[in-house]
C-alpha cells in the first residue's frame, strides 16, 4: 500500500512539472524513470538560469497595488547568485545563494537573506513580496514564475525574468539615484507639489486640463495625485504604482486625462521637474505650479477653533505606522512628514512658557534631543488658527518643509470629527487654509 501511495505521489508531481514545461521539454522524458525525468527538469531549468552570458533583468511587483523594483540578477553554476537592485541604493544586495528544486511544483528558492527576503519583512510585511517563486514557463529568453505563497487565484503575483543584455547592471544602478528625486526633487525645501496636465497647442489663458498635487509614498512606491475640490471642501486621492528608471520614472498604472495615458516622465534638474510628451501633452510635476484654493472655505469654519488652546494641555498626530493612525489625515500630510524621516508630531500647550506653544518632531533629534519648535498661535474666532514660529531647540534644516507649512500665514481650520474611538480623547481635524490637500487629525490628550 505505502509503496503505491508513494507511485501515485511521483507521478502527481511529475505531471506537475510537465505542465509547467514547453512541449519540446516533455517528450524526451518518457524515455526515463520518475526521478530521472524530475532531475532532468530541474536541471535545464538550471542551465537556462546560467546559460545567460549578462543575467537577467526584471521588473518586480510584489502585488498590484504598489509600486515597482529593478532587479538585475547573474546566476552561477555553484549555486550563488549576484543580486543587484535599486532598492535601499543596493544595501541588501547581499551575496546569497539559490535552490532550484522541488517541492509539489519546480521552483526557484533565494536561500540566504537579501534583497527579497528584505522586500519580503517591510512594512510590517504588507508588501506581500517573497524569496521563493514556482516555474510556469520557460523559455530561452524569457521565464515566467509565480509568487509561491499566494493563494487567491485572481490575485497571484507573475514574475517575469528577461535574459538582460550588456550594461543591464549598470542600468539598475543607475536607477537608485531616481527615488530621491521622485520623493523631494533636488535640494528643495518646499511643500506643494503640483501635477498641471496642459494642451500645447491652447491658448496661454486657458485653463490646464488637469491638476493636482503629487505626493511620493515611499514605502509603497506609488505616487499620489490628489484633486482638491473647491465647492466642496473634499479631496479624492488616487495612487499610482512607480518604478524608476535612470532618467525619471514611469507610472505602472496611466494617469488618462482626455483619453491620453500619461505615464512616461523625465527629470529636468534645471527646473526640477519632472515632464512627460505623453498623448501630445505637456505634463509637468513641480513645485508651486498653481494654488490649491483660491480663498477661505466657510465649510470648514468651525468654533472647535476657539478652545483649541485650552481644551487640552497635549495633542497628537500619528502616521500610518502606528495603530493610533486617524484616517482622514491627507496623504499629501502623511507623505510630507515621513519625507522629513518624522513618524509623530506631539503639540504640547504652553511648553515654554504661558502662551509659547511646542511641536515636537517624533523622530527627528539633535544635541539637545528630540527637536521641538516653539510657536505662538493666533485665532480668529469661529474661523482658523495661525501658528507664529519663535524659535526651536535645535537647527530645523532637516524639518523646514513641515515648518513652512505650519506657519502658512492663511493658517488652520480646526474641526472636531469622530476618528477617535476613545471617549476622554476625541479627535480634531487641522486643515490648511491655503493649501487644503493637507490635513492631519490629532487626538485631543
Amino acid at each position: 500500500m505505502l509503496k503505491n501511495i508513494k507511485i501515485y505521489t511521483l507521478l502527481l508531481i511529475t505531471l506537475g512539472f510537465m505542465a509547467c514545461s514547453t512541449d519540446n521539454e516533455v517528450e524526451p522524458l518518457f524515455d526515463q524513470n520518475v526521478d530521472s525525468r524530475v532531475d532532468a527538469l530541474l536541471k535545464g531549468y538550471k542551465k537556462t538560469l546560467t546559460d545567460a552570458e549578462f543575467g537577467w533583468k526584471l521588473v518586480y511587483q510584489p502585488n498590484n497595488s504598489v509600486g515597482f523594483y529593478n532587479i538585475f540578477l547573474d546566476f552561477n553554476a555553484d549555486n550563488t547568485v549576484e543580486i543587484v537592485s535599486d532598492h535601499a541604493l543596493g544595501a541588501q544586495d547581499l551575496e546569497t545563494t539559490y535552490r532550484v528544486g522541488k517541492a509539489h511544483f519546480p521552483e526557484l528558492v533565494f536561500e540566504n537573506y537579501s534583497t527579497f527576503h528584505n522586500l519580503f519583512e517591510i512594512n510590517g510585511f504588507n508588501l506581500k513580496a517573497e524569496f521563493e517563486f514556482i516555474f510556469q514557463k520557460v523559455e530561452a529568453d524569457r521565464i515566467e514564475f509565480r509568487s509561491k505563497t499566494d493563494t487567491d487565484e485572481d490575485d497571484i503575483t507573475i514574475l517575469v525574468f528577461e535574459k538582460a543584455t550588456q550594461g543591464e547592471k549598470d542600468r539598475v544602478t543607475n536607477a537608485r539615484d531616481s527615488y530621491e528625486e521622485i520623493a523631494i526633487g533636488h535640494d528643495s525645501n518646499r511643500f506643494l507639489r503640483n501635477i498641471i496636465v496642459t494642451d500645447p497647442n491652447a491658448a496661454p489663458t486657458d485653463p490646464p486640463l488637469f491638476q493636482g498635487t503629487f505626493a511620493y509614498a515611499e514605502s509603497a512606491r506609488v505616487g499620489v495625485i490628489t484633486t482638491f475640490d473647491q465647492s466642496t471642501g473634499n479631496i479624492t486621492s488616487t495612487n499610482y504604482p512607480i518604478a524608476g528608471t535612470d532618467v525619471g520614472f514611469n507610472f505602472g498604472t496611466a494617469l488618462q486625462v482626455n483619453g491620453s495615458d500619461i505615464s512616461i516622465f523625465t527629470f529636468d534638474e534645471t527646473t526640477n521637474t519632472f515632464v512627460s510628451t505623453d498623448g501630445g501633452l505637456n505634463t509637468v510635476i513641480g513645485y508651486d505650479l498653481a494654488p490649491v484654493a483660491t480663498g477661505p472655505l466657510p465649510s470648514l469654519f468651525s468654533t472647535d477653533v476657539d478652545a483649541f488652546d485650552t481644551r487640552f494641555p497635549r495633542y497628537l498626530y500619528f502616521d500610518d505606522t502606528s495603530r493610533f493612525y486617524l484616517q482622514r489625515t491627507s496623504p499629501d500630510f502623511l507623505n510630507l512628514v515621513k519625507s522629513i524621516n518624522a513618524f509623530g508630531l506631539d503639540i504640547r500647550m504652553n511648553r515654554f512658557g504661558p502662551g509659547v506653544h511646542g511641536i515636537e518632531f517624533r523622530g527627528v533629534s539633535g544635541p539637545n534631543g528630540p527637536l521641538t519648535a516653539a510657536f505662538n498661535f493666533t485665532k480668529t474666532p469661529g474661523e482658523k488658527l495661525t501658528l507664529t514660529y519663535l524659535g526651536a531647540t535645535d537647527p530645523v534644516d532637516d524639518v523646514v518643509s513641515v515648518l513652512l507649512l505650519l506657519i502658512d500665514a492663511g493658517g488652520w481650520y480646526i474641526q472636531e470629527t469622530d476618528e477617535s474611538t476613545f471617549a476622554s480623547n476625541p479627535s480634531f481635524q487641522l486643515t490648511s487654509v491655503n493649501f487644503p490637500n493637507f490635513r492631519f487629525s490629532v487626538y485631543g490628550i
